[in-house]
């Protein structure tokens, strides 16, 4: 080397003296960090989509399995509504999930149980009937269903069960009223007579319906109609109790307790009341 050459220096930055070579892998780790521990391109576990038999929320199932027949929020739909504080008050729970479990015969109520052809898990079900019912509940996952009743798969295999927990998820449509006292019974378990449904008819149906039931002359229309042979071939016995019982809020038709136009004092129908108003309509169906 030439006794007057300099020897090469190499630069480092100021402050901290790390080679300039450093920065590039500091810059690299730096934005690894921002990002988080999933590199651009690499899916988010937690975005995967759930799977629709893993589907446990209230209102996604209601929204896709219900709200097309009654109504958005349980009312103003075709199908009578579900939101009603006496329906929910007086329905069994066991009825409510075996009528959506199995459908209801002789009406457009399909079954939404996937042993019945189905889209629904019989867990799914229960938070349905849970949520409308207005019993609060909490979803438990188990390794293993065991002896318990049939449940969800959920994630990694594991079990998902719906458990009434007065301290758990708070139905939307808020916790069940108690049934008002004297109320005729869901499902009842009399005998009824058309003849004494008659009487019935024409005290409590017959000043909105006809005196029987062929409605009434609106503007040249024919109105309120319910002895209609396609309106009683698409609804059951026990959905007719139903509409005598809760009525049709969303539709102004009243219950067994309310006042009629004609009567302000109207006295409320007791069970064999309904059940004898039942009979009548359904002995309808043959006289067509």
């Amino acid at each position: 080397m030439c006794a007057f050459e300099k020897p090469t220096v190499r630069k480092r930055s100021r402050g901290l003296g790390l080679s300039t070579s450093v920065y590039p892998c500091i810059v690299a780790g730096l934005s690894l960090l921002t990002v988080g521990c999933h590199p651009p391109g690499r899916p988010d576990p937690a975005d995967r989509p759930v799977p629709a038999d893993q589907v446990m929320d209230f209102a996604v199932l209601y929204r896709k399995n219900c709200s097309g027949c009654h109504g958005a929020e349980g009312k103003l739909g075709p199908a009578p509504p579900l939101n009603d504080p006496l329906f929910r008050a007086i329905v069994p729970e066991e009825e409510l999930a075996a009528i959506v479990t199995s459908g209801r015969e002789n009406t457009l109520m399909p079954a939404f149980a996937k042993e019945n052809g189905g889209p629904l898990t019989t867990a799914q079900i229960q938070v349905l009937v849970k949520e409308i019912k207005g019993i609060p509940y909490r979803l438990v996952e188990k390794e293993e269903a065991g002896d318990t009743p049939p449940s969800t798969p959920g994630e990694n295999g594991r079990r998902v069960d719906v458990v009434a927990d007065a301290g758990g998820i708070s139905p939307r449509w808020g916790v069940r009223e108690e049934p008002p006292k004297g109320v005729p019974s869901y499902r009842g378990c009399r005998d009824g007579t058309k003849q004494r449904g008659a009487l019935v008819f024409a005290r409590a149906c017959a000043a909105c319906h006809g005196e029987h039931g062929q409605g009434m002359e609106n503007g040249g229309e024919r109105r309120r109609v319910i002895n209609d042979p396609v309106f009683l071939a698409l609804i059951s016995n026990q959905a007719l109790r139903r509409y005598v019982i809760t009525g049709r809020p969303d539709l102004g038709m009243p219950s067994y307790a309310d006042a009629r136009p004609h009567d302000p004092h109207f006295v409320p129908l007791t069970d064999q009341e309904v059940t004898d108003l039942v009979a009548l309509l359904a002995s309808w169906r043959g006289e067509q």
